[in-house]
């Protein structure tokens, strides 16, 4: 029901240009926030309580996360707030441009201090694929922006004192606007038809389905072990893909080192992604590029880490009263430049599960030459809830963003295949245990985003500044 997005922040937006004090605004916008991400992330509960919180902590967290989240909702509404002196015409416009400044610098904010851009705006049109292509341009934040526009356009003209004609008109530029992304985006699918890659990679997505929560039981070992080895058996060729922390131990300890090699060589797979945990120059969460044999020829570790599953954020003052939630202990990130992989002249970017959601990762790898995108995740912890399908989606975005195809493979799913347009072309079921075969094309094509992208940040960023000071000072 994406869209619904589309008038979604009109209530809101309504509210604030009803809101006769900004301390009401902040109110409003808070609220609208909590109960936002308190739906969006409602599986936080059922993933604590399986990890063996009790009931009382785990709504706790749920409430904390959701609150802390609210304050993107609460800062953006003051704003919205304040600009209601530059008049309810120009209203809708300067509340959009904050909307992408909010959004991109929240992206922003997880690289210097703990936040969870999980959610945005412009994913809501996931299967609204003509629309999507607008990111290939702006990056989501575009598409976000434009989502936002055509709400806070709706509120504006229920909030205008005019006849309902005039309303009428005013309501013409967010339909504009949409039929123009439509229009850009049916022009944009229709080169994708028509496109043939100079080359493919066969891939083989392993979804071995292991329980999460039985992961790092000692009695579990051979059985996953076999899950795995009985999975590659029906690898012929091509690169295995294994999905994030397959192995049951660590890839330094020798017995484990010994069986990977033996089992990636024993498959028809030319070329193995293995993801795995790594003591080798710190605790790393990292991925594997194996050779047919099972030699590593290289490797890359997690840069994004999740806070409170794989360090605990401010460790000095949080460590006295919390431990972490890993299993494993705390990891350190990775170094912000790695060499890409290379597998049959592929330039392979690699992304660790949570790394999905950061549009500036893959842009990154995209400027460095990637040809194509793999991401390993494990998505277990998260049961059967809107999680995983949450996850899947926002790498949509990321190949859409960059031109570049994503092969996904998911522990216990969802595992896939996204062509450089955002089409779906080949996905697993949740829970399957599976392998999942697939031709995926390597793009040449250079989009615009990632070279060019940060510009329209800029430029949302001056005129949220420049109407800032406008109706302060002015």
């Amino acid at each position: 029901m994406g869209w619904l997005a589309w008038v979604a922040l009109a209530p809101l937006s309504y509210y604030l240009l009803k809101a006769k004090k900004a301390s009401h605004a902040a109110a409003g916008g808070a609220a609208c926030g909590f109960l936002t991400y308190l739906g969006i992330l409602y599986w936080i509960y059922p993933t604590m309580r399986a990890g063996g919180v009790g009931p009382a902590v785990s709504a706790l967290g749920l409430g904390l996360l959701a609150l802390v989240l609210s304050t993107e909702f609460l800062l953006v509404s003051l704003y919205g707030y304040w600009l209601k002196k530059a008049g309810v015409k120009a209203w809708p416009y300067v509340f959009a441009a904050a909307w992408f400044a909010l959004e991109y610098g929240k992206v922003y904010l997880s690289q210097k201090a703990v936040w969870f851009p999980w959610f945005m705006l412009g994913y809501t049109q996931w299967e609204n694929l003509a629309l999507v292509q607008l990111v290939s341009v702006t990056g989501i934040y575009g598409l976000s922006a434009a989502v936002c526009f055509t709400g806070a356009l709706a509120g504006a003209v229920l909030a205008a004192d005019c006849g309902p004609v005039k309303k009428i008109l005013r309501v013409a530029p967010g339909l504009l606007i949409m039929a123009g992304l439509w229009y850009f985006g049916r022009a944009e699918l229709a080169l994708a038809e028509n496109f043939k890659p100079a080359k493919t990679v066969k891939v083989s997505l392993l979804q071995p389905s292991i329980d999460f929560y039985a992961k790092w039981e000692a009695s579990e070992a051979d059985n996953i072990k076999s899950n795995i080895t009985g999975l590659l058996g029906g690898v012929k060729d091509g690169l295995a893909v294994w999905p994030e922390n397959a192995l049951p131990c660590w890839i330094d300890e020798a017995d484990c080192a010994a069986w990977l090699k033996a089992a990636a060589a024993g498959s028809g797979a030319t070329g193995s992604v293995v993801g795995s945990v790594s003591r080798g120059g710190g605790k790393h969460v990292s991925a594997f590029l194996l050779k047919g044999d099972g030699d590593i020829a290289a490797s890359y570790d997690k840069r994004q880490l999740v806070p409170f599953g794989e360090y605990v954020p401010l460790r000095k003052f949080l460590g006295r009263f919390i431990e972490p939630v890993a299993a494993l202990g705390e990891f350190e990130p990775g170094a912000p430049e790695q060499r890409l992989l290379d597998f049959d002249g592929v330039k392979i970017a690699p992304s660790v599960c949570y790394e999905a959601i950061f549009p500036y990762l893959f842009a990154g790898d995209s400027r460095d030459g990637a040809e194509l995108f793999v991401n390993i995740t494990n998505d277990g912890w998260y049961l059967d809830t809107a999680a995983p399908q949450q996850h899947f989606i926002v790498n949509i975005f990321r190949a859409a963003e960059n031109r570049r195809a994503v092969a996904r493979a998911a522990n216990n799913g969802i595992s896939g295949v996204i062509d450089p347009w955002g089409r779906v072309t080949a996905r697993t079921a949740l829970n399957d245990r599976t392998v999942l075969e697939a031709e995926v094309p390597v793009c040449a094509l250079q989009a615009f985003f990632p070279l060019y992208g940060h510009w329209f940040a800029w430029a949302a960023l001056m005129i949220v500044a420049a109407f800032l000071l406008a109706v302060l000072f002015v």
